[in-house]
């Protein structure tokens, strides 16, 4: 049996490897775009087979990516039961937007300095187009995932690798999408206003402007999610 074991491992190639990797990876992209499209709520729970059924995919790489996904906080794994997604508090969603201001401000800042190049400027302003769209219908989870899908832009035209790379992790995806259930809450008419100018800002190029507009409304923002968790 040893032998036998030995033998598979020597059988597996570089490229069977990497379509395992890519099928685990599609599973936990799968799993975090149906929390963010409202197919799975906080604490419902996942069970492996259902999910290698819905994906068509053996059970093996729905493992996998079940426990990648407890491992970045999206599930929790209940012995002999499976999972189930992760519920916040609100405390820790204003914890998390504290994370996040920090990351989103160097992106803003560093993107900021590229609006010289039409092809940036045009990728930001079709992307601001997603937020005035969703706004337009009051769809808080919409409006949230254009928010971040704005943000994912501002991190790629800001050349920063690290930024990318970090905001564009499964947990951030999920995290921000639980924000939808407090921002922007009643406050529809002054976020959009709000994100407006930060667009605005960016445009303009003066990084100064925008990295202090954009501070000033998530510090507002989390004014009224504190309100919210009080209430």
């Amino acid at each position: 049996m040893a032998n036998n074991s030995v033998d598979s491992a020597h059988n597996s190639t570089p490229s069977d490897e990497v379509m395992a990797a890519s099928l685990v990876g599609s599973v936990v992209d799968s799993i975090v775009d149906g929390v963010m499209a409202g197919r799975y709520a906080q604490g419902q729970r996942l069970i492996a087979a259902d999910l290698a059924d819905e994906y068509g995919v053996s059970r093996a790489p729905v493992r996998e990516a079940l426990h990648m996904l407890a491992g970045e906080g999206v599930v929790e794994l209940i012995a002999n039961r499976g999972a189930r997604i992760r519920k916040l508090s609100v405390q820790e969603r204003i914890e998390f937007l504290e994370f996040t201001e920090a990351i989103c401000v160097l992106g803003v800042r560093l993107a900021t300095g590229k609006m010289n190049d039409p092809a940036s400027v045009e990728a930001i302003d079709k992307a601001f187009e997603a937020i005035e769209e969703s706004w337009n219908r009051r769809h808080a989870r919409d409006f949230v995932d254009a928010l971040y899908r704005y943000h994912i832009e501002l991190n790629r035209i800001s050349g920063n690798q690290f930024l990318e790379f970090f905001y564009k992790r499964p947990y951030i995806r999920f995290y921000t999408t639980l924000l939808a259930d407090l921002a922007p809450g009643g406050h529809w008419d002054q976020y959009i206003l709000n994100y407006r100018l930060i667009h605005a800002h960016i445009l303009s190029g003066d990084a100064h402007s925008s990295v202090i507009t954009f501070s000033s409304h998530i510090r507002w923002v989390l004014r009224n999610m504190r309100a919210l968790g009080k209430s």
